[in-house]
């Protein structure tokens, strides 16, 4: 009986050592995910484009990226697809999306979109709608940033009066302040991805340039000061940033 009551007192004690022992933790192995980068606050899923003033016969449109997960060392490929529905009305003869790289030690980027000058583009705005894929390198981000849509024409196009605009051009958009923002600054569009480009200072410049021509045309013309032409504020003064 002790003799049993010994051997079953050393296999609990072998059971509990071995219970004890150290297991080693699982590898935590997860990709970071793509989105585009619809920028801080009211969120901007869009971009516009419009040849109006330029020459070249290729334009570039630039889409902002992020990824939610850690830089790395090495470029990263990334991938979007063109969502075929009646939204995109361009054919694949109308763009080249240019391959996609999130560059080494960044979680924002740039994609570019080659455009073609054409005759139809006169008359009408090509729309692209994109949707963000998943790689070997990325997962798919969170449903509400996977897609964005991009338009160009020959004609102006006002894209959404976003915050940079807000901050940097005017509080308040219109046909005419765009077509004055097109004119003085060679720019179509001021988002995220040209903010990046421009930096702080170099968006003041910009501000200052928009600002300087409303001040001219405006002491040149006292009694017709440069208005805003449409939206919420028709008919007011265009007050510029800078």
């Amino acid at each position: 009986m002790k003799k049993n009551q010994i051997r079953l007192l050393g296999i609990i004690v072998l059971f509990l050592m071995v219970g004890c022992e150290k297991s080693e933790p699982l590898a935590f192995n997860s990709k970071s995910a793509i989105t585009f980068d619809y920028g801080r606050g009211a969120p901007v899923n869009s971009t516009t484009f419009s040849f109006l003033g330029k020459t070249n016969p290729v334009g570039v449109i630039k889409v902002p990226m992020y990824i939610n997960g850690f830089p790395t060392k090495e470029d990263r490929p990334f991938e979007v697809e063109v969502i075929t529905d009646s939204i995109t009305t361009a054919s694949e003869g109308d763009y080249v999306i240019k391959p996609g790289v999130i560059h080494a030690e960044r979680v924002q980027d740039t994609l570019f979109i080659e455009v073609p000058k054409t005759a139809k583009l006169d008359n009408e705005v090509l729309h692209l709608y994109l949707r963000v894929k998943a790689n070997s390198d990325f997962d798919k981000g969170i449903i509400e940033r996977q897609f964005y849509k991009v338009s160009w024409s020959n004609k102006a196009i006002m894209p959404t009066w976003g915050v940079y605009f807000r901050t940097f051009i005017s509080s308040a958009g219109s046909t005419r302040a765009y077509r004055i923002f097109v004119e003085t600054t060679g720019l179509t569009n001021f988002a995220a991805a040209d903010f990046r480009i421009y930096g702080q200072a170099g968006a003041e410049v910009l501000g200052k340039k928009f600002g300087d021509y409303i001040r001219a045309w405006n002491a040149a013309n006292p009694q017709n000061v440069l208005t805003h032409d449409d939206g919420t504020q028709m008919g007011k003064p265009i007050v510029p940033r800078y």
